[in-house]
């Protein structure tokens, strides 16, 4: 990416983050950490998925339609049985586009096309199923699309780093990497300072296996995560549970 590039990429998400904001608080604020997937790779579910089903918690798994069934760098993507898999145990699935767009590079009105066709293609192989949460594929967010896309969802989910705390914008969720080739001292600093903080952390990686990729984790490394997030006290939820704890201010709603 050039340096123009990403001047543009900056700039679209500092405008993003300041305006059509929905506004929301938790009362009482109380510690929450959310584990996130993005694109679904098998993985996520089959290694990642089983350990949060042994603690008794879920996972949010924003998946593009269009993925089903490929094969990519983060290794086998989800088919349709894992689709099924996935909502049987409890874990939700959230919306990522149907083409995995970046939403920073296409007009606003093609973002809600897309997205409803990811929503049709997964209401048809789930029975109705709703997704009511989406995330911006590849970190790509501009105002328009925030202004679109938060009218459609309970929530929208970002890549930019930190705890989300009172007053949240649900249409601008912060989240941070759970990758390997980070020092998971980190993430336990983050979930320590949630704890102080009383906020919402939201942890996401792609890829859970031996050989993960550049965006993924080892399965011990996300077992030791999920084994901290837990002995932290905070209350892991998956990002519908979380957001429907959040009241939203009709006031600040739009700014």
């Amino acid at each position: 990416m050039s340096m123009i590039s990403r001047l543009e990429t900056y700039c679209h998400k500092q405008v993003a983050q300041r305006l059509s904001r929905k506004l929301a608080r938790q009362m009482p604020p109380l510690p929450i950490i959310s584990f996130t997937f993005d694109d679904f790779p098998q993985s996520a579910l089959t290694v990642a998925g089983g350990m949060l089903r042994e603690k008794g918690v879920h996972g949010t798994y924003y998946a593009s339609m269009g993925l089903i069934g490929q094969q990519s760098s983060l290794g086998d993507m989800y088919n349709a049985q894992n689709l099924r898999t996935l909502v049987a145990d409890g874990h939700e699935l959230a919306c990522h586009t149907f083409g995995h767009l970046n939403c920073s590079r296409v007009a606003a009105g093609e973002i809600e096309r897309d997205c409803e066709r990811n929503r049709l293609a997964v209401a048809e192989a789930l029975d109705g199923y709703r997704l009511r949460n989406f995330c911006f594929p590849s970190g790509g967010v501009t105002w328009p699309a925030k202004s679109a896309l938060i009218s459609i969802y309970d929530s929208c989910r970002t890549i930019k780093h930190g705890i989300n705390r009172n007053p949240v914008d649900l249409g601008f969720l912060r989240a941070n990497p759970m990758y390997s080739r980070f020092p998971i001292n980190e993430l336990y600093r983050l979930i320590e300072n949630n704890i102080e903080q009383a906020g919402w952390l939201i942890l996401y990686t792609h890829d859970v296996r031996e050989q993960h990729s550049d965006v993924g984790c080892t399965p011990s490394y996300f077992r030791d995560i999920l084994r901290f997030a837990v002995a932290s006290g905070a209350s892991i939820m998956t990002v519908a549970e979380a957001a429907k704890k959040f009241q939203v201010s009709e006031r600040s709603q739009t700014i």
